[in-house]
């Protein structure tokens, strides 16, 4: 039996936008407004994966969870409560990625890509650990806000792996598991995806050594959706 391809959902950052430097100096413009000693400092970027020269690791905190999870980090080294953290780096957040929008670039001609699934008849869901303004302002900033049907970010659902916000858009739109493609760069999206059809990219922070311990399709980005339509 053919199965029908009727929504692909992407994970946002090392999937559809370059998970830049803009992430890194940003946590790292939020700590010089804290009163950090340097010893607390690196032991803070262990814990969340960033490591020499400011790169990201791999299924790290920074590259894979929330900034809930970064909360709950940060509340160790600060003498603040994880829900003023939590709110701090979110407003935060926001204001440096408004004023450092130039940062803001796709992995690979998105508009182009969009236009084809929806010339297809394609269901476009974003569904990331960042939070909804943060990826609704990319978007937006992309101009790709038109093409998304469906956001599920980690203040509005149970965060990836958690199956709630796919369970949610399944029930919508009326569609079954193998009905739908996740791309993804990490280990916590090909998770997420269990029961879907999962294509891995390499555009991100994941290993292809990593993504294929979960799927055997692997893309240099997101335009290797096509190849199943």
């Amino acid at each position: 039996m053919i199965i029908m391809i009727k929504a692909i959902l992407f994970d946002k950052d090392g999937t559809l936008l370059k998970f830049s430097e803009i992430w890194v100096d940003s946590i790292l413009e939020f700590l010089k407004r804290k009163n950090l000693s340097e010893d607390s400092k690196k032991k803070l970027f262990k814990k969340i994966g960033i490591v020499e020269n400011n790169e990201v690791e791999e299924n790290s905190i920074l590259s894979s969870e929330t900034i809930r999870d970064l909360a709950i980090i940060f509340s160790e080294y600060m003498e603040e409560s994880v829900e003023k953290i939590y709110k701090d780096i979110d407003d935060f957040l926001l204001e440096f990625l408004k004023k450092n929008k130039e940062e803001i670039k796709e992995t690979c001609d998105l508009k182009s890509l969009f236009v084809d699934l929806k010339g297809k008849g394609i269901l476009i869901g974003l569904f990331t650990s960042d939070n909804y303004r943060q990826a609704k302002f990319s978007m937006e900033y992309l101009e790709l806000d038109k093409f998304i049907d469906f956001y599920a970010a980690a203040d509005l659902y149970k965060k990836k792996p958690s199956k709630e916000s796919l369970e949610i858009f399944k029930k919508k739109y009326s569609i079954k598991d193998d009905e739908i493609i996740v791309v993804g760069d990490s280990k916590v999206d090909m998770i997420f995806g269990r029961d879907t059809i999962k294509l891995g990219v390499l555009c991100g922070t994941g290993s292809r050594d990593m993504l294929e311990k979960y799927t055997a399709n692997i893309s240099e980005d997101p335009r290797g959706v096509l190849k199943f339509l």
